[in-house]
């Protein structure tokens, strides 16, 4: 049997930190690249696709009204390369 591919998203959460991790199917190195104060997206570094995203002070931005949270736009980063 072949080795299954996971096109999934992933979610793990540092309480103790307060920032939320997201990868795009496995997690992979990339770059980091900041896009808004605190919120980072991780590119592929040879198509530079979003393959993550990193969030500082998650707890503390959704206590806030979702408009207000994290009001960021990755569709650049989402596109067909």
């Amino acid at each position: 049997m072949g080795k299954r591919k996971s096109n999934g998203l992933r979610i793990s959460y540092d309480k103790a930190a307060d920032v939320l991790y997201l990868a795009f199917g496995v997690p992979k190195q990339g770059i980091d690249e900041e896009i808004k104060p605190g919120v980072f997206v991780r590119l592929d570094s040879r198509t530079r696709r979003a393959i993550g995203m990193t969030i500082v002070d998650f707890e503390k931005r959704f206590s806030r009204p979702v408009t207000e949270s994290v009001p960021i736009d990755l569709a650049e980063f989402l596109a067909p390369a």
